[in-house]
C-alpha cells in the first residue's frame, strides 16, 4: 500500500480512475460533511447523546476510509467504540485529535486533488 502523510495514495489513484472529473466533487462532499460531522461531536458529548454520537463517528470512520484518510478512519472508529460502550465522557482529547488529523487529511487531498 503506497501511503503519503496520511492519504493512502492508491484509494486516491483508483477513486481519480474510476470517477473522473467526479472526483473533486467526491472530495469537497467529504470534507465539508465530515467537517460538520466532527464539530458535532463536541455538541453531542455534552449532551451525552450517545446514539447520534456514535452514528456519527460511524459515518466519519466510513467516509475516511473510502477516501483513503485511514489514520482518521481509525481514530472515528474508537470513537465509535466508546458510544458503543456507553461512555463517551472521556471522548474530548480523542474528538481533538480527530480533528487535528482531519485538517491533515484536507490538505492533502486538496493537495492530490
Amino acid at each position: 500500500m503506497s501511503e503519503s502523510n496520511v492519504i493512502d495514495t492508491t484509494t486516491i489513484t483508483s477513486l481519480k480512475e474510476i470517477m473522473g472529473d467526479a472526483f473533486s466533487l467526491l472530495i469537497s462532499t467529504f470534507t465539508d460533511d465530515t467537517g460538520k460531522l466532527i464539530h458535532s461531536l463536541n455538541d453531542l458529548q455534552q449532551q451525552n447523546d450517545l446514539d447520534v454520537f456514535t452514528r456519527n463517528a460511524h459515518s466519519i470512520k466510513s467516509s475516511s476510509a473510502n477516501v483513503g484518510a485511514l489514520q482518521l478512519s481509525g481514530i472515528a472508529a474508537d470513537l465509535e467504540a466508546m458510544g458503543k460502550s456507553g461512555d463517551i465522557s472521556n471522548a474530548s482529547t480523542l474528538i481533538e485529535h480527530l480533528s487535528k488529523e482531519f485538517s491533515q487529511a484536507c490538505d492533502e487531498l486538496n493537495t492530490l486533488n
